[in-house]
């Protein structure tokens, strides 16, 4: 049955597969009126022939053949007019000779009224008309002129006839007329939409995002914009559903909530605007598995009514990655200016005797770091060791100094070298690392130090040098004071009953700030109590820390005291027991060890650590420190009455270590 349809096809189109919507209809038409016209010719021929019409047989017979050569013609490439012209002619002639013969009284009668309107719809409205008014001519001739046809035509049934005709003629070229408005209409809109089909194609190829179209099961159809190619990764995209371009990029939770998302997008449940807040993945990192890259895409998505209740969704991707990129870059430049204005703040702030003297501190520290690296005879570990110590120092003075993103990335740097020297083994790798990030904390110093160039010189606001390093002194330790207090909610009194410039002057006065700026942080955060406590106690809710730097003979002697607590006891006995720092159980009891135990590294009553203490290391620093210069510590406490810290250091040592420095 195909078969045959296709062969009937093939007829009817004289086996063109190229024609338009209209040459189509004009091709079947004609090649029908041929078919049917040339069977009809053939009977009327034989019938003729039987009745002794020689002459009419042959006429018939004759236009039965124009009909066949017509309709091998049509099937060729010649112009669809010449072979309608010539098969509209042998019409006509066909149609004259029923009106000659005097057949318009029956059938042949409708063949006369459907010339006009097939001769005006396969030849147009021009040629056409010239056809038809050539017929209407010859009909007036055969049915007014007596003795041009067989049968003598009344006026009557000669004006019925031509007045039938004209009027199908003038109806025909009527529809004729509407039918090409239409048609043209027809065409200009074809092609304004077609105009704008390309324009809209062009635009969405040319538009950054990908913009594609997917029905209720997620899957995308095939009109997407190019830039979803690239987007994607793939141009294998129609026909895939969107969720398994992103299995890679979404949790299998998170596909299902978009899902649902999608089902509540395409049923249209909100208003659009709520939608689009809730889009799950207004913003998202996309994977591409096949060009293992990650991409921050935005994303929108809309319902789109196809016709007859169809919904659609509409989405859209959009590639921000660089967008994101500069914005991060930006950001990141805004933060280092900022950084840079905070510490010229800062800096600006501080006297500028003090601030030279934390340079001058910062750089004695990092040149024993360096001399710490280059020792072949220390392990990785000790030498972890003896970094943390001096990195711990430059941020204790930062934090004096209010230095506060300086003092942060110290703190970083202290947990990261903390957690290298509490492992087992050091190895290259670790020491490379904290040797990057300490070349990162030397530029951000170096920094510091053009801002202090461009600060009037402090010796010129201090005075004399003994004068200078008095001040730098009291103020540092003023500040310490002041500082840990605050991070405490603590009121705390710092005061200097004795100094002895000359010590300053030649003496080793970096150690002795140094030394001295661990015990008086050590003193407000360990020893002196809140001021509801101190109240309850009947004390003073300020407390107090007292200096006293004098000669004792041959030793410089350093007196820190405070009005604290004391020390508590039980609590480091129980902190040295968990820590394994006690070689016998006796000496759980006996104070002198315990003493020892507080300068061990790592060791901390506190509860937890942050930026300003808690990490066990102030009082270890102070004991390598003097050990160093072969001095003493003596150490008095008295529970509820506070602690007194006696340091001697021998001048012989201190002397050397001063010309060293």
């Amino acid at each position: 049955m195909p078969g045959i349809l296709k062969v009937f096809q093939n007829f009817l189109y004289s086996g063109k597969d190229d024609l338009a919507d209209n040459e189509t209809l004009s091709y079947s038409l004609l090649n029908v009126i041929l078919l049917t016209g040339c069977l009809f010719l053939i009977a009327f021929g034989l019938s003729v022939y039987i009745e002794g019409n020689t002459v009419g047989s042959l006429l018939d017979g004759g236009l039965a053949l124009i009909c066949v050569i017509t309709m091998l013609v049509l099937r060729t490439r010649v112009p669809l007019v010449i072979p309608g012209g010539i098969a509209i002619a042998a019409f006509g002639v066909l149609c004259a000779r029923f009106i000659a013969g005097g057949e318009i009284r029956g059938f042949a009668a409708l063949w006369l009224y459907i010339f006009p309107l097939v001769t005006i719809f396969i030849l147009g409205l021009q040629i056409g008309l010239i056809y038809t008014f050539l017929l209407f001519c010859a009909a007036l001739t055969f049915t007014f002129i007596p003795g041009l046809s067989k049968f003598t035509y009344t006026v009557d049934i000669a004006a019925r006839f031509c007045g039938v005709y004209v009027l199908v003629s003038m109806l025909t070229v009527v529809y004729e007329r509407v039918r090409l408005a239409k048609d043209r209409r027809v065409e200009r809109l074809t092609r304004e939409l077609q105009i704008e089909r390309d324009f809209i194609t062009a635009m969405k190829d040319n538009l950054k995002a990908g913009l594609f179209l997917m029905n209720r099961d997620f899957v995308i159809q095939e009109a997407y914009s190019k830039p979803l190619e690239a987007i994607l990764g793939t141009d294998e995209i129609e026909g895939k559903t969107i969720t398994s371009f992103l299995a890679g990029s979404l949790k299998a939770k998170e596909r299902t909530t978009l899902e649902d998302y999608f089902n509540m997008v395409v049923n249209r449940q909100f208003e659009a605007a709520m939608l689009e807040d809730l889009n799950p993945i207004a913003e998202f990192t996309y994977i591409d598995d096949i060009r293992k890259e990650q991409k921050i895409i935005r994303t929108s998505f809309s319902s789109v009514d196809m016709g007859f209740n169809d919904f659609y969704i509409m989405g859209s991707f959009e590639d921000i990655s660089a967008a994101k990129e500069l914005e991060r870059q930006l950001a990141e430049e805004a933060n280092k200016r900022e950084e840079e204005m905070r510490a010229l703040f800062q800096v600006i702030q501080i006297d500028p005797a003090v601030f030279g003297d934390f340079i001058e501190d910062t750089d004695y520290e990092f040149d024993r770091i360096n001399e710490h690296l280059k020792n072949q005879e220390l392990s990785a570990q000790e030498a972890m060791v003896e970094i943390y110590q001096s990195v711990h120092a430059i941020k204790s003075n930062a934090l004096i100094l209010g230095l506060e993103n300086f003092s942060a990335k110290l703190h970083e740097l202290e947990n990261t070298i903390k957690q290298y020297r509490d492992n087992d083994t050091v190895s290259f790798e670790d020491v490379l690392h904290v040797t990057v990030e300490l070349e990162k904390i030397m530029k951000e110093k170096d920094k510091f130090r053009d801002i202090i160039d461009k600060i009037e010189s402090f010796r010129n606001v201090t005075g004399g040098t003994r004068r200078q390093d008095r001040y730098v002194l009291v103020e540092t330790l003023t500040r310490a004071c002041k500082k840990a207090a605050e991070a405490q909610k603590k009121k705390v009194r710092f005061t200097v009953e004795e100094l002895d410039g000359s010590i300053l002057e030649s003496g080793p006065r970096r150690i002795i700030k140094e030394v001295l700026t661990q015990l008086v942080r050590n003193s407000v955060y360990h020893g002196i109590e809140s001021p509801e406590d101190r109240v309850q106690q009947g004390k003073n809710p300020e407390g107090a820390v007292a200096l006293s730097i004098t000669r004792d003979k041959d030793n410089i002697h350093l007196k820190l005291s405070d009005d604290g607590r004391g020390l508590d006891f039980d609590k480091i006995r129980g902190k040295a027991l968990k820590l394994n720092l006690l070689q016998k159980k006796e000496d759980a009891d006996n104070k002198n060890q315990l003493l020892q135990v507080i300068f061990s590294p790592g060791f901390s009553t506190a509860d937890s650590a942050d930026v300003h203490a808690g990490r066990g290391i102030g009082l270890n620093l102070v004991r390598d420190r003097i050990r160093d210069l072969r001095g003493s510590i003596k150490l008095s406490s008295e529970p509820g009455r506070g602690t007194v810290f006696n340091i001697f250091i021998p001048f012989e040592t201190a002397a050397a270590e001063s010309k060293a420095s």
